[in-house]
């Protein structure tokens, strides 16, 4: 009967063992997924990193032409404040008196082109004179 209580328990132990092993195998399994799926969760998370890095940039990037475009907004606006300050205090020109001015400022350009040609015009007959006198004492 010893031997017989011997077999059962070994037979038990053995049972209990198989038992434990396909338990042991099922939790590697699982183990093992886990592994792949934080093995490419990683992965995932260094792609993101990378494109977070990437976004960083541009967004710096774009800060950095923002301030650029502010910055010339603002001085274009400085600019433009004198002008639009002189425009409201300016009283308003009907289209005739704008066409007048506009006429009597060309008038005055060609005058003063005019004046210009005149003096121009006696520099070079000047000029031409004392060549002619210069040609005619060296013909002498």
């Amino acid at each position: 009967m010893h031997y017989r209580l011997l077999e059962e328990s070994v037979n038990q132990w053995k049972v209990e063992l198989e038992e434990l092993e396909r338990n042991f195998i099922n939790q590697a399994t699982q183990v093992n997924a886990w592994d792949r799926l934080l093995l490419a969760s990683a992965e995932r998370v260094a792609q993101l990193s990378g494109l977070v890095e990437r976004a960083q940039l541009d967004q710096q990037r774009l800060e950095h032409e923002l301030d650029y475009v502010a910055a010339q907004q603002g001085e274009l606006e400085r600019l433009l404040a004198p002008l639009e300050s002189a425009l409201r205090t300016a009283p308003a020109l009907s289209v005739q008196q704008h066409a007048d001015l506009e006429r009597e400022h060309t008038y005055h350009l060609a005058d003063n082109i005019n004046s210009q040609l005149n003096c121009v015009s006696r520099d070079i007959r000047d000029i031409v004179e004392q060549l002619n006198a210069a040609n005619a004492f060296a013909s002498q």
